[in-house]
């Protein structure tokens, strides 16, 4: 009897182990939001789209890009500074939302926002352009790390942003 009461107490401990080592794992990957992401910063002009519906595009008009997008980003009459400005003060409001990576020089920002109820990863990166007569735009795309398909979350989250970005700016858009 002695010897079985060992065995249980070393496959209960193993086990409180083991679970104790998959809630760190699960920390590190999900808890925190550089835990999983790939491709924060990409090149919007030599973009490829992967085959998966779990991603959107939204590209200011006539921009070059190899991509198709899936929506068009709205010109607003401000400099490219000031609306990066307001932009960013406007995605740091967004729920749920931690910068990752920041280019200055392109002007170009990377984030990562958790879905609300199982906080998986989705990469947006944004970079803002200047326009003709001194008004800008906007290059965002949104992917999710996880899955196949996001029933539309990144569309509607770029939407989303985009509706913000506009609030914020408080500018005409074309």
């Amino acid at each position: 009897m002695a010897l079985l009461t060992k065995i249980v107490i070393a496959v209960a401990a193993g086990s409180a182990i083991a679970a104790a080592g998959l809630v760190v794992a699960g920390w590190l990957v999900w808890g925190r939001g550089d835990g999983a992401v790939a491709e924060p910063m990409p090149d919007f002009s030599t973009l490829a789209l992967h085959g998966k519906p779990n991603q959107y595009l939204s590209l200011p008009p006539d921009f070059a890009s190899a991509a198709a997008p899936h929506g068009e980003s709205p010109v607003f009459d401000l400099p490219v500074a000031e609306l990066e400005r307001r932009a960013l003060d406007a995605i740091r409001m967004q729920p749920r939302v931690t910068a990752i990576a920041s280019d200055p020089a392109r002007r170009q920002h990377a984030f990562v926002q958790r879905s609300a109820l199982m906080r998986f990863p989705d990469t947006v990166t944004v970079r803002f352009v200047a326009a003709d007569g001194g008004r800008s735009s906007l290059a965002l795309y949104s992917r999710s790390k996880v899955g196949h398909s996001d029933l539309g979350a990144n569309r509607e989250r770029a939407r989303a942003w985009l509706e913000a970005i506009a609030a914020a700016t408080g500018a005409s858009r074309e």
